[in-house]
């Protein structure tokens, strides 16, 4: 991570370079005039908008190759603040790299979703651990980070905020959330400080990442259950904030499972309260999410800081909103479209309303949706299904105001927005039990 400040965005930097580049074509016509343009300031002028910057980089790239190097890249602001209210998509790369991040797959993707009404988009970024007990953290590799650039800049051109998050992935298929050192043990006290050693090095991978991109929102941990607790831990992760913030301008979070939000130590590190909300949805959904709402009302007094759902989503299978934090491999591959557009008409409907509530990012739109190889057909993307419709209707539609003066602000009212299912989809739910 480079100590340098620029005020000069990497895009318009890049786009200096590229303008430079076609100024060799002097004698080709219109490149040559766009060349000569450039160095004479025209088009520089013009670059100071943080927007038109963006579009600079993306046309430079297009036209000429020309592609900054994470060394070339330089600090900068972020390139659009956070809506008042978020209406947010998470985007995770297929595994064929040429539909990727960054690709020209992902750019169309991203239209889409702004088409839908989408505001603020989602990145991943990988950790690799090897097994729960490992002290490294491998990743991301260059071409991964380089990819993740490129959809993060791409996302701010068509003017998304934009959201980082860093996932710790197990080599041996166990849970982040595990991550534990259990005092008992010998040496565990060197383990936990290799470990935390280890893990603010991928963090300042990462803020590099974050903040040459003009990325909004970065969140510097996700569901570390086994650690999150610990006063220890709010030592460690005020070290990593305070690290993170020299370079990065953008705000922090951090994604707490939905069972450990209430326990996090270190809210008060962050600036926002960011939670993977796969809460079940008990007895039926339209009840369970407006018990959850209230529950998130309470978070974010608690923590005295707004409150951001960083992930949320269904299957397309049955009673999918008993247990949304199953992987559809975990499942029976029966589809039931009707379960997933349910869940997400009731949770829009009685979250975003919420004071306290920032605004949420559904669970997960591919980078090729319209492949089937890149989600199960009973899987989280909700595109080309009923809960397309669903979050097309949300999105678009004013929040209602919530909590009426006569209701005791302990238990905080709502006032639903009616989402309706589109009528092809029944209401009444599927008697299968995944």
């Amino acid at each position: 991570m480079t100590d340098e400040v620029s005020t000069q965005s990497p895009t318009n930097a890049s786009a200096a370079r590229a303008l430079g580049t076609f100024g060799t074509f002097g004698t080709f016509g219109t490149f040559g005039r766009l060349g000569r343009l450039g160095r004479l300031g025209t088009l520089g002028t013009l670059a100071a908008s943080r927007t038109f910057g963006y579009f600079l980089i993306a046309f430079g790239i297009w036209a000429c190759g020309c592609q900054p190097t994470m060394q070339e890249r330089r600090t900068t602001r972020s390139a659009h603040p956070l809506p008042d209210k978020v209406y947010g998509m998470n985007l995770r790369p297929v595994g064929d790299a040429k539909r990727g991040y960054g690709t020209r797959t992902a750019r169309q993707t991203l239209q889409r979703l702004r088409e839908l009404g989408v505001n603020a988009v989602a990145f991943l970024v990988e950790g690799r651990m090897k097994a729960i007990d490992s002290e490294d953290i491998e990743g991301p590799t260059s071409a991964e980070a380089d990819a993740l650039w490129h959809g993060l800049v791409d996302a701010n051109t068509l003017g998304f905020a934009t959201v980082l998050v860093p996932h710790l992935v197990l080599g041996d298929g166990q849970w982040r959330g595990r991550i534990h050192f259990d005092d008992s043990e010998d040496g565990a006290s060197r383990r936990r400080a290799n470990w935390w050693q280890a893990y603010g090095r991928f963090i300042d991978r990462v803020t590099d990442i974050a903040s040459t991109s003009g990325t909004t929102v970065l969140s510097i941990g996700v569901e570390l259950k086994g650690l999150s607790a610990d006063p220890r831990t709010h030592r460690e992760m005020q070290s990593i904030a305070e690290r993170v913030r020299r370079t990065f301008d953008g705000r922090l979070t951090y994604n707490a499972n939905w069972d450990e939000a209430e326990a996090v130590d270190f809210w008060d590190v962050v600036d926002l309260v960011g939670v993977n909300g796969y809460y079940p949805l008990l007895p039926e959904p339209e009840r369970g999410a407006e018990a959850i709402a209230r529950r998130l009302a309470a978070l974010g007094r608690q923590a005295d800081r707004e409150v951001l759902i960083l992930e949320v989503g269904f299957r397309s299978s049955p009673l999918s909103h008993v247990r949304p934090w199953e992987w559809p491999s975990d499942v029976r591959p029966i589809t039931d479209d009707q379960a997933q557009a349910h869940a997400l008409a009731a949770i829009l409907a009685h979250w975003l309303p919420i004071e306290e509530v920032r605004g949420l990012l559904i669970w997960v739109v591919p980078t090729d949706p319209d492949d089937p190889a890149s989600e199960p057909r009973h899987g989280f993307n909700p595109m080309n299904k009923p809960a397309e419709t669903v979050i097309r209707r949300a999105f678009s539609a004013p929040v209602p105001t919530a909590v009426p003066a006569a209701v005791p602000t302990a238990v905080p009212a709502v006032a639903p927005a009616v989402v309706p299912v589109p009528a092809a989809v029944p209401m009444q739910l599927r008697s299968e039990a995944s």
